[in-house]
Formats: structure tokens, sequence, C-alpha cells
């Protein structure tokens, strides 16, 4: 039976990351133009339209390798025996656990990096200078980025020599989790508060896209949202809520930041300014 699954998802796996990725893209974005839980402030077109663009450059960069690529490295480094999850003899199915929860805590720990290593933060910044938040938001990533993250997560699955079953299996996982989380939806408050015990939903990860430093600084998890608890960098809610918070980055609030010119210039612009924006102070008076 795992030759049969392993083997139909290896033949399958870019025509099912393609369907899943536009699929998820679509019911969100239905979910959204039916129930949105914000208004939104800026010109939908206008974003939806640089967003658009920015994946498309992203696209022509990584669509059909970026999927294979962490395949094809743990091909190479089951067959050679090579690997910490290979080295230590771990079965296959503890090594396919381990595997995917070592994949989601390095993507944890790499977000961590993206906010606090000051030239990583320059290109991950063009994520968070989206005005408002929603499903585009999920593919709004600098080409740079692009690259350097698809970089990192060759080097994990090779460094821990993951069972190819359980790259797939996360890899698929991936556009699901992404469009998903960055949904301008949000759940009953009981679906909520039992999800995120173990999963990011959209209330969680809003906070993250927050202008208030401490909230921006906050919820970096992937897949599963108890790397943030663990590492006590869990947010519960934006201190404005999530009606009244302001997305964004203080000091990119011009508009022009939506166009893909401008998101494809800024990592080569100066820093946002020192002076706290006004809703920051506002939180850090009260």
């Amino acid at each position: 039976m795992r030759d049969v699954v392993e083997g139909f998802l290896q033949t399958h796996h870019v025509t099912l990351y393609t369907l899943l990725f536009f699929g998820t893209i679509a019911v969100v974005a239905l979910w959204e133009g039916i129930a949105p839980l914000r208004p939104l402030t800026a010109s939908l077109r206008r974003r939806w339209i640089g967003n658009a663009g920015i994946l498309m450059v992203n696209t022509a960069l990584l669509w059909i390798v970026a999927p294979s690529l962490a395949v094809g490295t743990s091909l190479a480094a089951w067959s050679a025996d090579w690997g910490l999850l290979r080295w230590l003899d771990v079965p296959f199915w503890p090594a396919c656990i381990a595997g995917i929860l070592l994949m989601d805590l390095s993507r944890y720990l790499e977000h961590y990096l993206l906010h606090v290593v000051p030239a990583l933060w320059r290109i991950h910044r063009v994520h968070h200078t989206d005005l408002d938040f929603d499903v585009t938001t999920a593919v709004r990533f600098h080409p740079a980025e692009t690259l350097v993250m698809n970089l990192a997560r060759v080097t994990v699955v090779a460094v821990l020599g993951v069972p190819v079953l359980a790259v797939l299996v996360y890899e698929l996982c991936y556009p699901l989790t992404t469009f998903w989380v960055h949904a301008n939806v949000r759940l009953p408050a009981g679906v909520d508060r039992a999800m995120r015990w173990l999963l990011l939903t959209p209330d969680m990860h809003r906070a993250h896209h927050s202008i208030v430093p401490n909230e921006l600084n906050s919820n970096f998890g992937g897949l599963f949202s108890f790397w943030d608890r663990l590492f006590r960098t869990y947010t519960d809610e934006p201190a404005a809520g999530h009606l009244g918070m302001v997305i964004g980055v203080a000091g990119f609030q011009d508009p022009k930041h939506l166009s893909l010119g401008w998101m494809l210039a800024n990592p080569a612009l100066a820093d946002e300014p020192r002076r706290a924006h006004p809703e920051t102070a506002k939180v850090s008076s009260a």
C-alpha cells in the first residue's frame, strides 16, 4: 500500500499541487466574497493585479521546479543513505512523522529569521506591505525570498534525510495552509479555539500582519501552531481587535507599494522610520 501511494504521489505531485493551489484560491476567494470579516481599505483591483503579477514572476522562476526540488533531494538522500533520520536508523513511519514535524519546525525558524535578520527582513517585508489581508496576500513574496526559502527547504530535507512520502505530503499541504491562513474570514470562536491548539487559523495569522511591532513579530508558525507557544512567540489576538487593527508596515502605507514595480524594488528601499506609527503608540501607551 505504501509503495502504491508513494508511487502515485511521485507521479502526479506537480498536477496535484497545481490543482490544490488554484482550487484552494478559488474556494477561499469565494468564501471571502460571500462573508468577508474585514472591509477592504485599498483598491481591490490594484492589489490583486500587483499580487497576481508577483505570483507570475515567482511562477516563472519556480513553478515546475519547486514542488520537485525537495522531492528529488529526498529521493537522492534516501537512496544514498544520507541524512540524520537515516543515520539514526529511524523506522519508516516514525521517520515520516518526525520528518513532517521537523520540516514544519524549520519553516517556523526560517520565518522567525526573516523577521530578525535585517537583510532577510528586507526581502520578507514585501509580504507585509500589503495594505489588506486576504487570499492574494498569500502569494505576495519577493522572488529573492522565494529562492532563499526553497534553498532552505532543500537543505533541511537533505540534512535530515526526510522520506519522500513525508516530503510529498507536506508539500501538498502547503497550498491548503498558506491560502487558508490568509483568508479574510472568521471561524466560529469555538472552532477557532479548538483548531489553533494544533493548526494555524486565519485569526491567529492575521495578528502577524499587524502594524504593531510586537504583534508583527509573533505567530510565525506554518502548518502547526504549537511552535509559537513552545517558543513564546504566540499572540492570541491583536490589541485593537481584528476589525480595528491596521495591516501593513510603518512607513510603507502608500498605495504605490501595491504595484509590482514597487514590490520588486522594496528590498532596496530605506528601512521604515524609527518613529512609532500612531497605532503602535496607542497600543504602547495603553
